[in-house]
């Protein structure tokens, strides 16, 4: 696929979601000790990943987690006040969307892997004061958080979008290409990391679903048959158009 092409395909609409995911490269190590962050807003920023790995850490599922993900990000666009415990938030977030997921989490377990998250090679917590100060933190916390989204039930929208236009990619690309390519995982793996980005939630989930596709294509090489510079109807609205006809 030539440079012409290329920028023809990337329209003003996919733009700025690929450019942020590109952007959006990992530097973090690890692990990383959360409260040596100074700055609040690093602090904001690093609360997704400390959400994400305390989500991995409680097995969750990786829907919960990008779930758990935007509510964190709808509550932090809902706030005027910033000074709220980020790291109290992303794991109230976690916990309400195990709730939503219908894969609730043990209040107990959730707050022994952030307090050992937070305080590293710490013990588990016994049933002390400083468990209950956590557990009442997590109660009120998720009340607060609730409010803030308008009590909303968040749906995983995007996965499903992405997954539904994999499916119809699929019969559009030759078997061959299709069956040795990486394309499905690094999708997924794209669209976890892009929940690292507040952009997540400001975008239409059709839109961002098809922006990881196309980033995803990319970086795999891979070019979809039968679409030129030519066509009227490009291939990302034509699978929209062909996905919205299955359902």
């Amino acid at each position: 696929m030539d440079s012409n092409m290329t920028s023809n395909l990337l329209s003003s609409k996919f733009r700025p979601i690929i450019e942020t995911q590109t952007n959006q490269a990992p530097e973090c190590p690890s692990p990383i000790q959360y409260k040596s962050v100074n700055n609040h807003h690093s602090a904001q920023d690093l609360a997704v990943r400390f959400l994400f790995e305390c989500g991995t850490k409680l097995k969750t599922n990786p829907l919960t987690s990008a779930v758990a993900a935007q509510i964190y990000h709808r509550f932090l666009d809902a706030v005027s006040d910033s000074n709220y415990d980020p790291y109290m938030i992303a794991a109230t977030a976690l916990y309400i969307a195990s709730k939503q997921q219908d894969e609730p989490i043990k209040i107990r377990d959730l707050i022994n892997v952030v307090h050992r998250t937070l305080n590293r090679d710490t013990d588990v917590l016994d049933l002390s004061e400083e468990y209950w100060n956590y557990r009442d933190s997590i109660v009120q916390a998720e009340l607060l958080t609730m409010r803030m989204i308008n009590f909303k039930t968040i749906n995983p929208d995007i996965h499903l979008y992405m997954l539904n236009y994999l499916k119809t990619l699929s019969s559009w690309i030759p078997p061959a290409v299709w069956e040795k390519s990486t394309l499905v995982k690094l999708c997924w793996t794209f669209l976890q990391d892009f929940h690292h980005c507040k952009v997540i939630i400001q975008y239409e989930p059709q839109l961002i679903a098809l922006a990881v596709i196309y980033f995803g294509l990319q970086v795999c090489g891979i070019v979809v048959p039968c679409t030129t510079e030519q066509d009227q109807l490009s291939w990302h609205e034509e699978i929209k158009e062909r996905a919205y006809m299955v359902r």
